[in-house]
């Protein structure tokens, strides 16, 4: 790909290194990169050659600063968009990376925040260096984060840890995300590519119907649990009436002006 792709794929053997390719915005995700996302991973599957994959983004500041909101898509073909419809285009990319056969492993620089975050949550596992950030800020915006995102976190952190995390609204430092359970490990700044790298081999290195097996059962145990019609409803609204709050526009203007937020309850 050329280096103006949103998306970067480079291939090392049975690893391939997919990197999130917009510096200038922090790897803010765009519709765009999530659906490139979404066939990238589809095709290496389909290959049939890869067995590990490493998620990153470009540049020393950050994994990914979140969802850019002022991203419109672009080239999105019309029946990709009809598979998107009823998903929006952060789930329909995170879907792919827990539906692909193969592992795929977060590498965590810098800032990780908000869909950023939750894109490492979708991952299997998660290795940060020691400068990492890693937080939440709905509660600092006046939104509730949808529930497919929630659960990501409740899979990876357990209930009470979720809560913290949203409550807060807290950007973590690389050691307290590690106790915390938002990094499998945490490495010197110097030996993230290497560590991360070496970990994807020895996963490679192991049967890959095995680990693809692995993953789709353990994929399909977390789906047992689902959301009856009335209680998508219910949240759907609650979501609804955090969003139409002056609580929101406060939070959306703190942020714009790089303020704190002062909320008032509605």
């Amino acid at each position: 790909m050329n280096e103006e792709a949103e998306l970067l794929v480079e291939r090392r053997g049975e690893l391939a290194v997919l990197t999130i390719n917009r510096p200038h915005r922090r790897n803010a995700l765009s519709s765009t990169l999530l659906v490139s996302l979404a066939g990238v991973l589809e095709e290496l599957a389909s290959e049939g050659e890869v067995r590990c994959a490493i998620l990153r983004g470009a540049g020393e500041k950050a994994f990914s600063a979140g969802m850019d909101l002022s991203a419109l898509p672009e080239g999105i073909p019309e029946e990709v968009q009809r598979r998107i419809e009823s998903k929006g285009p952060l789930q329909f990319g995170l879907e792919a990376i827990e539906d692909c056969p193969f592992p795929v492993i977060a590498m965590i620089r810098g800032y990780c925040v908000g869909a950023g975050c939750e894109t490492s949550m979708a991952c299997d596992l998660r290795v940060g260096a020691e400068g990492c950030r890693m937080g939440m800020p709905p509660a600092r915006l006046g939104i509730v984060y949808p529930p497919e995102g929630l659960h990501r976190f409740i899979r990876n952190l357990g209930m009470p840890t979720t809560k913290l995390v949203f409550f807060t609204a807290r950007l973590f430092e690389g050691t307290e995300a590690l106790r915390l359970g938002m990094l499998d490990y945490l490495v010197p700044d110097e030996e993230l590519e290497s560590f991360t790298e070496a970990l994807a081999r020895e996963i490679a290195a192991n049967a890959p119907l095995s680990v693809s097996g692995h993953k789709k059962v353990l994929r399909i145990l977390d789906k047992r649990v689902a959301l009856t019609e009335e209680e998508r409803e219910e949240i759907g609204a609650i979501m609804g009436q955090a969003l139409a709050s002056e609580d929101a526009r406060e939070g959306l203007a703190a942020f714009r002006e790089k303020r704190d937020p002062v909320f008032k309850g509605r």
